[in-house]
C-alpha cells in the first residue's frame, strides 16, 4: 500500500510537471507571436500605412521579397541585382528592409523626379547609425533639409565660381607631381592616383598638403567606417524604426557609438591645429578660412564647422582617385579611342611633347571631357548614391507615392540601356560630344537636382587635366590578362595589372621642367 500512495503522488507530481512544461511552452509561443505582431506592425514600410480617405496608394511593380527584410537579400547581388530590378519597367517597387525603395531604371524618370519634382523629392530618411551615430548628425550629405540646406548654402558659395577658379593652381600644381611620379615610379601609378587625389583636396580645404603621421591613419579609418556603412550596407539603417525599443534592447548601438566617439577624436586631432594656424594668418586661401573667417557666413558651431571642412576632405579623396584608376582601365582597353583622345590633345600642344596641356584649352579639348563623361559611363565609381526622400504624398504619371518613399537611381541599369546609349558595352566618348562636354549629369555618377554633388565642377576639373596629361605623356597597356569588368575600385592595391611607359624622351624632358618650375608642391 505504501508503495502503492508512493506512486500515485509521483504520477500527480509528473502530471504537474507535464502540464507546467504545456504552460511554459504554450506563454513561450505567446510572447514570440505577440513580439512578432509587434514588430510587424513597427517594421511597416510606408506603403503598408493607410493612405489619405478615399485614396489608395499605387506603386510601380517589383519583386515581391521577404518578410521584413523584403528585398535585401537580392541587393546583396550587387550590380546583378540593379539589372534584375530594371526588368520590372522603367520604375520598381522594392523594399529594403522596412524601407520603400522605388528604384528608377531611366535617364527621363531621374531628370524628372529628382529635378523637376526635386522641391519634395530632395529629402533624406533617418540614418540612426550612419548619421545619427557615426556622424553625429553633421556629415551633410545624410541630413533632412533642414539640416542641410545652410552647410549646402556655404559649401556651395565657397566651392564654385571665383572660388573655383582660386583653386585650378592647386589642381594644375598637384598634376605635375602626379606626372612626376609616373616618370620616376611607373608601377606605382595607383599610388600616385591616390596621392593626387588626397592633396588637391586638401589644399583646397586647408591651403596645404596632407600631414603625414597617424592623424592621417585615424581621418582614413573614420572615412572607412562611413563608407562601409552607408546606404544600402548598413543592415540596422534598413529598419530605423528600431531606435524606438528600449535602448536595453538595441544591443547594436554599442559598435557605432565607439565609430562615432573615434571619428570625432580623430577629426579633433586633425581639425585642432590646422584652425590654429589659420587664425595666425600664415596659410594660403582655403576653404577652411572663408569658413573660420566668417566668409561664409555659417551658423553652425565650431564642432560643425570641423564636420563641413572634414567632410570635403572625404567627399573630394577616394572619388577623384577611383575615377582617374578608371580612366587607365579605359585607355588600354580602348586603344582606337585613347589615340583619338591623344590626337586631339597633340593638335593643341603640339607632338613632340612642346608643352602641357592646361585648363586654358579646355575649350580646344572636347574629345578629353567627352572621354571622361564616357569613362564614368562605362565602369562606374559608386553602384548606388544616397536615396531621395519624398517629402509629401505624390501623384506622378499614374501612380500615387507615400510621403517617405525612397527614389534611388539604378546606375548600372541606366548606363547600359540600349534605349538611352547605343551600343551601351562599348566605349564611345562620341556619344557625349554634344556641346556639353564638360557637363558630367546624365550618368548621374554626381547625383541630380538639388542634391548633386557641390563639388562636381572641382570633380571635372581634376579629370579634365589629368586624362589631358596623361593622354600626352604616357602609354598604358596590360601586363598581363584580365577580365576588366571585375575590378575591386575600392582597394589601395593595384587594382588591376598595367604597365605604363613614358611616350618618349621630349615628354620626359617636359615632365622633368614643369616640376622643376613648379618647386617640390
Amino acid at each position: 500500500m505504501a508503495f502503492l500512495s508512493y506512486a500515485s503522488r509521483q504520477l500527480v507530481a509528473d502530471s504537474d510537471d507535464v502540464s507546467m512544461i504545456w504552460v511554459i511552452a504554450i506563454l513561450s509561443v505567446l510572447a514570440f507571436l505577440m513580439v512578432f505582431a509587434a514588430l510587424h506592425r513597427l517594421l511597416r514600410p510606408v506603403d503598408r500605412l493607410p493612405a489619405p480617405s478615399g485614396k489608395k496608394w499605387k506603386l510601380p511593380p517589383g519583386p515581391s521579397g521577404w518578410p521584413f527584410i523584403g528585398s535585401l537579400l537580392l541587393y546583396s547581388k550587387g550590380e546583378v541585382a540593379a539589372h534584375q530590378i530594371a526588368e520590372y519597367g522603367e520604375m520598381t517597387t522594392t523594399h529594403l528592409g522596412s524601407k520603400l525603395w522605388v528604384v528608377l531604371n531611366s535617364n527621363r524618370l531621374v531628370s524628372e523626379l529628382y529635378g523637376r519634382k526635386g522641391s519634395v523629392t530632395n529629402g533624406r530618411p533617418p540614418y540612426p547609425m550612419v548619421s545619427g551615430m557615426i556622424s553625429q548628425n553633421r556629415r551633410s550629405v545624410l541630413l533632412p533639409v533642414n539640416g542641410w540646406a545652410e552647410r549646402r548654402r556655404v559649401m556651395h558659395q565657397l566651392l564654385s565660381g571665383t572660388a573655383l577658379a582660386k583653386y585650378q593652381d592647386y589642381q594644375d600644381m598637384e598634376s605635375i607631381t602626379l606626372l612626376k611620379g609616373y616618370l620616376h615610379r611607373p608601377q606605382a601609378w595607383y599610388v600616385h592616383n591616390r596621392i593626387y587625389s588626397n592633396s588637391v583636396i586638401h589644399r583646397i580645404t586647408f591651403g596645404e598638403r596632407p600631414p603625414e603621421g597617424d592623424n592621417v591613419k585615424e581621418i582614413a579609418k573614420a572615412q572607412f567606417d562611413f563608407l562601409t556603412n552607408a546606404p544600402p550596407y548598413n543592415l540596422w539603417d534598413c529598419f530605423p524604426e528600431l531606435t524606438k525599443l528600449p535602448i536595453i534592447f538595441q544591443w547594436w548601438r554599442h559598435k557605432y557609438a565607439a565609430m562615432g566617439h573615434a571619428t570625432h577624436a580623430a577629426y579633433a586631432r586633425y581639425w585642432t591645429p590646422l584652425k590654429a594656424a589659420i587664425e595666425q594668418g600664415d596659410r594660403p586661401p582655403s576653404f577652411a578660412q572663408d569658413l573660420i573667417s566668417g566668409e561664409g557666413k555659417f551658423s553652425g558651431t565650431e564642432t560643425d564647422k570641423m564636420f563641413l571642412a572634414m567632410q570635403l576632405v572625404e567627399a573630394g579623396s577616394d572619388t577623384t582617385r577611383l575615377a582617374i584608376n578608371i580612366f587607365i582601365l579605359a585607355a588600354f582597353s580602348n586603344p582606337d579611342k585613347f589615340q583619338k583622345a591623344r590626337d586631339e590633345v597633340d593638335s593643341v600642344c603640339g607632338g613632340s611633347g612642346e608643352r602641357l596641356p592646361g585648363f586654358e584649352d579646355e575649350k580646344l579639348l572636347p574629345y578629353i571631357n567627352a572621354f571622361g563623361k564616357e569613362m564614368l559611363r562605362w565602369r562606374r565609381v559608386f553602384a548606388w548614391t544616397p536615396e531621395h526622400t519624398l517629402t509629401e504624398d505624390l501623384a506622378f504619371e499614374g501612380y500615387f507615392f507615400p510621403k517617405g518613399t525612397n527614389f534611388v537611381i539604378n546606375h548600372a541599369s541606366i548606363a547600359n540601356d540600349p534605349s538611352a546609349y547605343e551600343s551601351p558595352q562599348s566605349f564611345q566618348p562620341e556619344r557625349f560630344l554634344d556641346g556639353h562636354e564638360t557637363d558630367m549629369g546624365g550618368h548621374w555618377q554626381f547625383g541630380h537636382g538639388r542634391r548633386v554633388c557641390v563639388g562636381y565642377r572641382l570633380a571635372q576639373k581634376s579629370l579634365f587635366i589629368n586624362v589631358a596629361r596623361l593622354v600626352y605623356c604616357f602609354d598604358f597597356a596590360a601586363r598581363e590578362p584580365f577580365d576588366n569588368t571585375k575590378i575591386n575600385h575600392f582597394t589601395l592595391d593595384e587594382p588591376f595589372p598595367v604597365e605604363v611607359r613614358v611616350r618618349g624622351t621630349s615628354f620626359a624632358e617636359l615632365i622633368r621642367n614643369s616640376s622643376t618650375n613648379v618647386g617640390n608642391v
